[in-house]
C-alpha cells in the first residue's frame, strides 16, 4: 500500500514539475520576442539621419537598380500581400504615383517577398513597374519592425524626414501637397 502511495506522489510531483516548466518556457519564449522585437526597434534609422543606399530588383524586369545618393527624392513603401489593410491602400498609392513622379519624388514598392506573389498582389494595379524586391539585409535595414503599409519619406539629401503607416498625417501631408502639384499643373495648362 505505501509504495503506491510513493509512486502516486511521486507521478503527481512529475506532472507538476512538467506544467511547471512548460509555464516557464512559454513566458521565456515571450520574455525573448519582446526583447527581439525591442532590439528591431532599437535599430530604426533615426529621422534626420542618412538612408543608406540600396540595391533592388524591379518586379517589371531588368537590370537590378541602386536606390538612393542620386539626390532625388523617395517614398519607399512598405506593403504585404497578406495584409488586408495594404491591398485596400493600393488604388490610393496608385493615384499618388504618377503625381509624386511629375514631381520629382521617386515612389518605390520595397518588398522581400517571391516575385509571384507581388505580381498577384499588385495585377490590379499600375504599380508593378515602381516595385523592388531586396535582399532580406536591406529590407530588415530600411524596415527592421517589418510594418506593413507602412512608408519612409527620404530627402533629396537622402536622410530620412518621416516615416509611419500610410493614413497617418504625414501620409496625409504628402498626399495633400501631390494634389496641389496636379491641381497646379492643371492649371498652368
Amino acid at each position: 500500500m505505501m509504495d503506491s502511495d510513493v509512486l502516486a506522489l511521486i507521478l503527481l510531483l512529475l506532472a507538476l514539475s512538467v506544467a511547471l516548466n512548460l509555464k516557464l518556457s512559454l513566458h521565456l519564449s515571450k520574455v525573448v520576442h519582446s526583447l527581439s522585437a525591442a532590439a528591431r526597434a532599437a535599430s530604426m534609422l533615426p529621422v534626420g539621419e542618412p538612408v543608406p543606399a540600396f540595391t533592388g530588383k524591379p518586379l517589371a524586369g531588368g537590370a537590378p537598380l541602386t536606390v538612393g545618393g542620386d539626390g532625388q527624392p523617395a517614398v519607399l513603401l512598405f506593403l504585404s500581400s497578406a495584409c488586408p489593410k495594404c491591398r485596400q491602400k493600393l488604388p490610393g498609392i496608385e493615384r499618388l504615383a504618377p503625381l509624386a513622379r511629375d514631381a520629382g519624388v521617386a515612389i518605390w514598392l520595397v518588398s522581400l517577398e517571391p516575385a509571384w506573389r507581388l505580381r498577384r498582389f499588385l495585377q490590379a494595379s499600375s504599380l508593378a513597374g515602381s516595385t523592388l524586391r531586396v535582399a532580406a539585409t536591406d529590407y530588415e535595414m530600411l524596415n527592421p519592425v517589418m510594418s506593413s503599409p507602412s512608408y519612409l519619406f527620404i530627402s533629396q539629401a537622402g536622410t530620412l524626414d518621416a516615416r509611419g503607416m500610410i493614413g497617418d498625417d504625414d501620409w496625409r501631408s504628402f498626399s495633400e501637397q501631390m494634389d496641389e502639384v496636379r491641381i497646379a499643373s492643371e492649371a498652368s495648362a
